[in-house]
């Protein structure tokens, strides 16, 4: 009896997916459903599948099928840190892509755009009615290792790579202070033992 290698079981389930959707056989296009379920584990083909034919998505080409799904499967396999991390990177992207268009729709003469947005104090931004702060630390730690410009330029230029390194810095970010709790927690026991 032969075995398959991973590969080939991938490359059977990307041609099963473009024979179920129809979708007609191309590189290019081969590539493309090759890329949305990169993430995919052979284990998890199935469950793939059984999601796609259950219907809720009448109006969404097969494209859009698959990649809404897969982007399902993804979300489930991150770590707390890679969801808290994700959050927080769709939420900067949004507050951010608002301040910059209404920093840019606003004439002043004597400011640019640039410079207005540079001049926002991240930690005082807050929601009508409310007294916390929208961002705190940690997303006030991110934006200074990004730097406003940098922000600035890229919240509306380019989503993907914005939210793939705002995404990183949030990951680093987040570790730094999961371990910073612990070593604060286990300081006092590490001087007790350290004592005995």
């Amino acid at each position: 009896m032969q075995r398959h290698t991973e590969e080939q079981i991938r490359a059977q389930f990307v041609t099963s997916l473009m024979e179920y959707f129809k979708i007609e056989e191309d590189i290019n296009l081969r590539a493309h459903v090759a890329d949305l379920v990169r993430t995919i584990h052979p284990s998890q083909y199935r469950e793939f599948f059984r999601r796609l034919s259950a219907g809720g998505m009448a109006f969404k080409n097969g494209f859009e099928k698959i990649a809404k799904v897969a982007a399902e499967f993804e979300d489930e396999s991150l770590t707390p840190i890679e969801q808290e991390a994700r959050e927080r990177t769709d939420k900067l992207y949004h507050l951010m892509y608002d301040l910059r268009r209404d920093v840019t729709l606003t004439r002043d003469s004597e400011k640019s755009a640039l410079e207005r947005f540079e001049e926002i104090r991240f930690t005082s931004i807050r929601r009508a009615g409310e007294e916390q702060p929208l961002l705190d630390q940690t997303d006030v730690n991110v934006v200074k290792a990004l730097g406003k410009r940098w922000i600035y330029d890229y919240v509306s230029l380019d989503r993907g790579l914005f939210e793939a390194r705002v995404m990183s810095e949030y990951t680093n970010e987040i570790l730094r202070r999961e371990r910073s709790k612990t070593e604060s927690i286990a300081a006092p026991l590490k001087a007790r033992l350290l004592k005995s």
